[in-house]
């Protein structure tokens, strides 16, 4: 003879009852849970819950095209040239904020600064448009220092470029 012995359909009364414990005195665990965490509780219960609501992100591989035939146009809004804190020099549009052109870099050899305009000579791995090569080439190799410092050099560029 065999005996079967098996579990209960539902929930154990046990369980059923810290449940209904629970429920019942929610607000004041919320209140306890954010003291002890300094709100931290109920702000990852708020970032959860918003994260569940967002739109599930796009499918597939995101391609950015940087293309110089798909950068931003002269024409569109406000060029700009600037030099960057890390020395890059970059022409860029100041209403949306996206480079148009990256031109070259302030380089330092021997105790002297100096343009390296963006070219397969000088190492970099693409080289700027024809275009834009011609009218700031002469530049490649200015020295920067007191009497040509940064902003006057960007100044110049951008003359060159007629973004001024």
């Amino acid at each position: 003879m065999v005996d079967i012995i098996s579990k209960r359909d539902g929930p154990r009364r046990e369980d059923e009852r810290a449940r209904r414990m629970i429920q019942a005195n929610q607000g004041a665990i919320t209140q306890i849970a954010d003291h002890l965490t300094q709100g931290a509780y109920s702000a990852d219960k708020r970032a959860k819950a918003a994260a569940a609501n967002a739109p599930p992100p796009p499918e597939g591989k995101l391609i950015f095209d940087g293309a110089a035939g798909a950068q931003i146009s002269s024409d569109t809004g406000d060029i700009r040239v600037r030099v960057s804190v890390n020395n890059r020099v970059v022409a860029y549009d100041s209403g949306s904020g996206r480079q148009v052109h990256f031109l070259g870099e302030i380089r330092r050899q021997d105790g002297t600064r100096y343009f390296a305009l963006a070219s397969r000579e000088n190492g970099f791995m693409s080289s700027l448009p024809d275009e834009v090569t011609e009218r700031i080439g002469e530049l490649d190799g200015q020295i920067i220092d007191h009497a040509c410092p940064e902003s006057l050099l960007a100044a110049e560029i951008s003359e060159r470029l007629g973004f001024s």
